[in-house]
């Protein structure tokens, strides 16, 4: 249940109340992340837990997700689970970004205020594979075909080869000037 979190919250507050939510919040209701990655019913549950670590306030975000994504290789749709950890530090400034403890990753909140939501779609895109295939053991439907058709029809050596570049010292020699 989202329960208020598309609320600003007040970040002060709950560090120093050590403030704990966990709520279900659909895909689609995340804001910032790509369009299809809302498709479907896909459900996002997210736990934080908010603390203060060296002065800092910080919040440990915990999600797991199954989505539904475009294998790169195919280009078929596939189902990614996806699960993620990570304590973060929410800063109020770049300036106090700047100051954060190394090793710690950190969530802008202007004017001391977020969003739960906010921050579950941050890290649930940092979660996300750069270009998401099927796993190793399952075989792409591009991958077949690329297969079947290398194996039917093998290409003529002499039109395999592209020379994009063949006439450049030509034209180089020429001062640059194409034919007429």
């Amino acid at each position: 249940m989202l329960g208020g979190a598309l609320n600003l919250r007040d970040v002060r507050k709950l560090a120093d109340t050590r403030a704990a939510f966990d709520f279900e919040v659909p895909v689609a209701k995340l804001p910032g992340l790509p369009p299809d990655l809302g498709a479907g019913d896909g459900q996002v549950k997210v736990k934080v837990r908010f603390a203060r670590e060296q002065g800092f306030a910080i919040a440990d975000v915990s999600l797991s997700a199954r989505l539904q994504v475009t294998c790169q290789r195919c280009m078929a749709p596939m189902p990614l689970a996806v699960q993620a950890h990570s304590p973060v530090l929410v800063v109020e400034s770049e300036r106090e970004a700047e100051d954060a403890p190394v090793g710690y990753e950190t969530f802008l909140a202007p004017e001391g205020r977020l969003s739960l939501e906010a921050l579950a779609a941050e890290e649930l895109l940092l979660a996300l594979p750069i270009v998401p295939l099927h796993e190793a053991d399952a075989v792409c439907a591009a991958a077949e075909s690329v297969a079947r058709a290398t194996h039917a029809a093998p290409v003529a050596e002499e039109t395999a080869t592209a020379r994009p570049f063949a006439d450049l010292k030509a034209l180089l020699e020429r001062g640059g000037k194409a034919p007429k």
